[in-house]
This record gives structure tokens, C-alpha cells and sequence, in this order.
């Protein structure tokens, strides 16, 4: 199964710099639907037999595509998988965890087998389920006989199905307000200093500092541990945003973004 990646551009903050009346980043901004890196190596899968193949999960996995809870070893978010074919061109994952469903994902080959295209669902992130829309193109062929899902897939882009990343910001003074349709928020001085982070239990408090007029940094905390940097830059047209998102463990994500009308 994938790792969700689409999860990364989450919890955006676009700021101004202190003492302006009105900031260019007040209102509401979307992420753009996230794109692989260029390197980033194809999906393998092979269903056929009664048996599904994922090559390329990390770590790979080979189970019962009987619909039936598999369990799964190695992976920080499942403990079991279920696969359920549903015809030549579709098929159901189920996920769950010490039994309590954690995503639900239905994927559906195009007629002429060259696209794919993932509708996922993930529960326990948010106050609300959270759906993902991922789309893919064939890069080669399964095997002769297997499902049509077998082969090799590149990953074009992935969104936010319902545009729950949907964030609004507003400055007042030195004062930073952030809040989203996930249900997270947190009201941040501008200075660096802590302020409690709600809604999001990775989380517990926020830091928010200006490096320069069109750059904020973000550092996110578990107690006294920064989990997560981000650092933005507002284009000149007010409308565009860039992010850099640093895991502190060596992962580094980037996203452009979009003010709403």
C-alpha cells in the first residue's frame, strides 16, 4: 500500500510582516494537489491466483485477495489488510489496526488500462474522515492472466478529495491566528515564543517567527521536541505561496499553495 504522501501539505501558515493593517495573507489558502518527486520509483503490484503482490510497499507484502483481514508486519499504521476484488478492473483495500478501520481505499483501472485512480479514506486524522484523490499512469504490464491492476505505475499527483487542508489566517498586530476544516488552530505571536497547538495530537505547542518580510518559519512541538519546521515564502503576487516542510528526521517536502478568491 502507499505511503500516504498527500498528508504532508497540511497545516499551511501564511503570515505578513508585523504592523501592517491588513496582511496579503489574510483569508483562506489551498495547497495545490501535490506532485511525486521526479525520482520517486513506480508502484509495482501483481494480483493473480488469489494473491496480491505489492513489490514496491516498504516492506513488501504478498497476501489473500479474499476480502478477508491479512495481517500485515512492519508497517507503523496497520496491523491487518484486507483485498477484495470487486471486477477485472477494481478493487478494495481495507486497513485496521488492533481492529479499528484506519483507511479504506478503493482503486479503478481506466477502461483502455493506461490510468488508475485511488479514492482513499482515512479515519482517526482529523474530526472528520479525510479522503484523498491519487492519480497514476501505467508504466508496464503485468503479468499474462493477472488483474489489470498488476503492472507498474507512476504517481501523477495527489489531493485532498474535499479540500480539508483548506486553511484561514489572520494577523492582528503581532498576533498570528491560524485555524483549518481539520479542526486545528493555534494563536501564535510572531516572536518566536510558544503557543498551544490544538486539534492535532502529533502537536502540543507552535512557534512562529519572520525571517524576512516574505518569509515565516513554523516550528511544531511534541513537548519540548520540534517534530516539524515549515518554512514559506509569499511571491510577489500575493496569490502564491511556497513551503518547505522539514520532518527533523531528514524528510524534506515541498508545496506550492493558492489564495482563494
Amino acid at each position: 500500500m502507499r505511503t500516504i504522501r498527500a498528508l504532508a501539505f497540511f497545516g499551511l501558515v501564511f503570515v505578513a510582516p508585523i504592523g501592517m493593517a491588513q496582511s496579503v495573507f489574510d483569508g483562506t489558502w489551498r495547497p495545490d494537489p501535490q506532485k511525486p518527486s521526479a525520482t520517486r520509483a513506480p508502484d509495482v503490484f501483481e494480483l493473480a491466483n488469489g494473491l496480491y503482490d505489492c513489490q514496491s510497499c516498504k516492506p513488501p507484502y504478498k497476501i489473500k485477495a479474499d476480502g478477508l483481514d491479512q495481517p500485515i508486519a512492519g508497517n507503523p499504521n496497520y496491523d491487518t489488510l484486507s483485498v477484495a476484488v470487486i471486477d477485472d478492473r477494481t478493487i478494495m483495500k481495507t486497513a485496521k489496526n488492533s481492529g479499528k478501520t484506519v483507511m479504506e481505499m478503493k482503486a479503478v483501472v481506466s477502461a483502455d488500462g493506461n490510468s488508475e485512480t485511488e479514492q482513499r479514506t482515512m479515519y482517526g486524522m482529523g474530526p472528520h474522515p479525510i479522503e484523498l484523490t491519487s492519480k497514476s499512469s501505467r508504466v508496464s504490464a503485468g503479468p499474462q492472466g493477472s488483474h489489470r491492476l498488476s503492472g507498474g505505475w507512476q504517481l501523477i499527483e495527489t489531493d485532498l478529495t474535499n479540500h480539508d487542508e483548506d486553511t484561514t489566517y489572520k494577523i492582528s498586530g503581532d498576533t498570528l491566528t491560524m485555524s483549518d476544516r481539520m479542526g486545528r488552530s493555534f494563536v501564535a505571536k510572531l516572536d518566536g515564543t510558544d503557543a498551544p497547538y490544538k486539534g492535532d495530537p502529533k502537536f502540543t505547542s507552535v512557534s512562529v517567527k519572520m525571517i524576512d518580510s516574505r518569509t515565516i518559519e513554523e516550528s511544531d512541538k511534541n513537548g519540548s521536541n520540534v517534530t516539524k519546521i515549515a518554512r514559506w515564502s509569499v511571491e510577489p503576487d500575493g496569490k502564491t505561496i511556497h513551503v518547505r516542510f522539514d520532518n527533523t528526521q531528514g524528510k524534506i517536502q515541498e508545496q506550492t499553495g493558492h489564495k482563494m478568491e
